[in-house]
């Protein structure tokens, strides 16, 4: 599928940890010939520069949220000035609601079209997948407990900010990987 067959030029792809996002955003942008946005790669790239900031966002990183302001500044740019002419692949982005509003305000603004893939599976699958990948010692039961509290009480009015905006189409994570894939070009094509 060519850059020009999806008329979407921003994916934002959302859900709770261990829904797959990572790995649907490669099959994404490798199918489409898009960017990849990840705000986790990015702030690891700011936690390992030696510098104030980057101490900083490196013993906060450990909990997985990073800070409101570095989230709204490294999206922003991403979609100002990084990816402003081609198409990208957003993970775990717009994960607060100010950010949501930001993000959507932004693409109307310019009039970028965007959708936001909501990848849902259930918890209890969710921390199964997570305690089995046991990524860097982060993924333990304290840390996903806090990554599904913050989700709940955060990420969940994101996404009806973006349902209310008409923008949101949800897929089932808890299914093999192709036809999550499959079930997303769907969307993206539509």
């Amino acid at each position: 599928m060519a850059l020009n067959q999806s008329k979407y030029r921003s994916i934002v792809l959302i859900g709770q940890a261990g829904t797959g996002k990572g790995t649907q955003a490669k099959k994404i942008a490798d199918e489409l010939g898009f960017e990849i946005f990840s705000m986790g790669d990015k702030a690891r790239e700011y936690a390992a520069k030696d510098s104030a900031l980057g101490q900083h966002i490196a013993a906060i990183h450990l909990t997985g949220w990073i800070p409101e302001w570095l989230a709204s500044y490294l999206m922003t740019k991403a979609i100002l000035e990084d990816y402003i002419d081609g198409g990208v692949v957003y993970e775990s982005v717009a994960r607060k609601p100010e950010e949501a509003q930001k993000f959507h305000e932004i693409h109307t603004a310019i009039k970028r079209p965007y959708v936001v893939v909501y990848l849902q599976a259930p918890e209890n699958v969710l921390v199964d997948r997570m305690l089995k990948r046991q990524r860097e010692g982060y993924d333990n039961p304290e840390n996903i407990q806090k990554r599904f509290d913050a989700f709940k009480n955060e990420t969940m009015l994101s996404i009806d900010y973006f349902n209310k905006q008409g923008v949101l189409s949800e897929i089932n994570a808890d299914q093999a990987v192709e036809q999550v894939f499959a079930d997303i070009m769907k969307v993206l094509k539509g």
